[in-house]
């Protein structure tokens, strides 16, 4: 089966393209979400996500949508006999009120089909295209997702909805209720989640245990194994007829509803399940939305990452032939030319707590990164070396704070500057990394970038710009007001740009600044330079789509709209490749989109 996972998701390199107006999304599959199948097509809704993932050869390539005209989403179904047709459940920004949104273009675009008083929970398909939507009001009842009205006598603060052949289950008010033959009964089993193959029916709650009906949940049984913990990570019936339970005591699978069980290393390796699907001609491999990312597995032993990219990409770096990108749940490497959007996969999740990579660094073969984790309670930076271009990591040094930026001095070459936040300060090494001083100044209030120059060092820093020619013993403050980056010319040190929320500050004589007034309504992010000194300049929306780049030809002067990537609020980082060819734009939702510059 993994021999075929490998097949299905090999890809052939394309040529590299001319100057092009269009954003490729190359990946890397770092985001999970909930899942839906419809005959050969999958789609993910990423958790608390704006946009579906969709795909056509079976997790090999996703298609990103258009951004959610409104709300949030925390559910997602499909109709069996019509695959273009996409529910989304979820809920308003701001006073608590749902929405279902309706796609009958295969998850491209949708609209709103039923607005409700308060979050809608969960959504499903039934037979001849028959769609439920659960909220606190009750189960209401549509057709192909529209139509909608409130079933009577449903069940109040409904959560999860299945459709078990012509019953109805719904887990409400943490309990069990079935819909059957047109009246509404409830019971006294534990539920939260419900999950179903034909006739079966499993009901888990996080403190409540695990129960199956063997007949449409009519009756109940406690499902009992070899787990102390009575917290309940997860507990559901897959396609191929398995139960599989999840609790802080591992992963458990029973191939014989509950008389016997195997233990599995899922839970070390691919971390809590949140759901399981899989295609229906296709049972017995299943996918699972996991930490970082979806995972397909015929064993839940060995894993294949196959989705989604929709990761929140806070860094970026090229070193030789390696693309790395930091993100909110580890970094990803990638040979270069980007030819899948599934990087290296090492066989397990990356770890979804204290694993921000806020900064990358690259030179001579050399890659470190900042990775923001905790040293017990305590914010925690952890510099780390890759000798081999991103695919290994030793921890070299750690220190206080947070940090979104890490830089080589172009001059000394053990030199490199680490900036930090939380904490009025920032580090300073002599040694590559392998040891750090720290610079203190109360003046700081949360360094975003470092750039260095053979003269010294800029901060662009939430308190203004600061300059300091001595690796940080003393510093001044050039410019007020917040500074999101900063750039100097690598050709020119005299040429420097630093970035404000929405102005724009240049110099020429490494000295005094000119401000280029509201560049964007957006907040401004990152900012890089081609080698023929074209500026990009990253942009961010907290609502509505966004610009995503700017670019500026003429040195930071002047400005005009360079397009960006279509995926939730912006674009985060920005890197052009070495040779001037390639941009790659670091997204908020959308993981590396990549554009060729000719």
């Amino acid at each position: 089966m993994i021999t075929l996972l490998a097949a299905l998701l090999a890809v052939v390199p394309s040529a590299h393209a001319g100057p092009s107006t269009r954003w490729d999304n190359i990946g890397p599959n770092g985001a999970g979400g909930y899942l839906a199948f419809a005959r050969d097509v999958a789609y993910v809704l990423p958790g608390a996500g704006q946009q579906v993932f969709r795909s056509d050869d079976r997790g090999r390539s996703w298609r990103q949508g258009r951004l959610f005209p409104e709300m949030r989403g925390n559910g997602l179904a499909a109709d069996p006999s019509r695959p273009d047709t996409v529910l989304v459940a979820g809920y308003e920004g701001g006073g608590g009120a749902g929405t279902v949104l309706r796609s009958v273009d295969g998850g491209t675009s949708f609209s709103v089909a039923l607005r409700t008083p308060s979050e809608v929970q969960d959504v499903a398909f039934g037979a001849a295209g028959v769609s439920y939507a659960a909220s606190a009001e009750g189960v209401y009842r549509g057709a192909g997702g529209r139509g909608w009205s409130l079933l009577p006598g449903s069940p109040r603060d409904a959560e999860d909805v299945q459709v078990v052949g012509s019953s109805v289950v719904v887990a409400a008010g943490g309990v069990v209720h079935v819909l059957r033959s047109g009246k509404w009964s409830a019971s006294d089993v534990p539920a939260d989640k419900i999950t179903s193959r034909g006739s079966v029916v499993v009901a888990r709650k996080f403190s409540g245990g695990v129960h199956l009906s063997s007949d449409g949940g009519a009756s109940w049984r406690e499902v009992s194994g070899p787990w102390t913990s009575s917290w309940i990570l997860y507990g559901g019936i897959t396609a191929n007829g398995w139960i599989q339970v999840q609790t802080l005591d591992g992963h458990f699978i029973s191939t014989d509803l509950g008389g016997s069980w195997k233990r599995t290393d899922a839970l070390s390796t691919v971390d809590v399940y949140t759901e399981i699907g899989s295609f229906p001609d296709m049972p017995d491999w299943q996918w699972v939305y996991g930490s970082g990312g979806v995972y397909a597995t015929s064993d839940h032993e060995h894993f294949k990452r196959v989705g989604v990219p929709g990761a929140h990409v806070l860094s970026l770096a090229i070193s030789g032939r390696n693309l790395i990108a930091g993100t909110m749940q580890g970094s990803y490497r990638a040979d270069l030319p980007v030819a899948s959007q599934e990087w290296d996969f090492d066989g397990s999740a990356p770890p979804a707590i204290g694993n921000r990579i806020g900064a990358l660094a690259a030179r001579d073969g050399v890659v470190l990164r900042g990775r923001n984790g905790y040293r017990g309670s305590q914010d925690t930076i952890f510099v780390e070396r890759s000798p081999d271009g991103g695919s290994s990591w030793v921890t070299t040094a750690e220190m206080p704070g947070n940090t979104r930026s890490l830089v080589f001095d172009p001059v000394l070459p053990g030199r490199v500057y680490l900036g930090a936040y939380l904490i009025n300060a920032f580090y300073v090494s002599s040694d590559g990394g392998l040891s750090f001083v720290q610079r203190v100044h109360a003046s700081l209030r949360g360094i975003k970038t470092i750039a260095a120059d053979p003269g010294g060092i800029w901060l662009a820093d939430a308190g203004g710009l600061y300059r300091s020619t001595d690796a940080g013993v003393s510093m001044r403050q050039v410019l007020p007001g917040r500074m999101n980056s900063v750039l100097v010319d690598p050709r020119d040190s005299r040429h420097v740009v630093a970035v404000g929320q929405n102005s724009v500050f240049v110099s020429f004589d490494g000295s005094s600044f000119v401000e280029v007034p509201n560049v964007s309504a957006e907040q401004l992010s990152a900012i890089a330079m081609a080698p023929n000194g074209t500026l990009y300049l990253g942009s961010i929306a907290f609502s509505g789509s966004s610009k995503g780049v700017l670019r500026s030809v003429n040195g930071g002067r002047s400005w005009t709209v360079f397009g960006g990537p279509a995926v939730e609020r912006g674009v985060e980082s920005l890197l052009v490749s070495p040779d001037g060819r390639t941009l790659y734009a670091g997204t908020v939702s959308g993981s590396v989109h990549r554009r060729s510059l000719g």
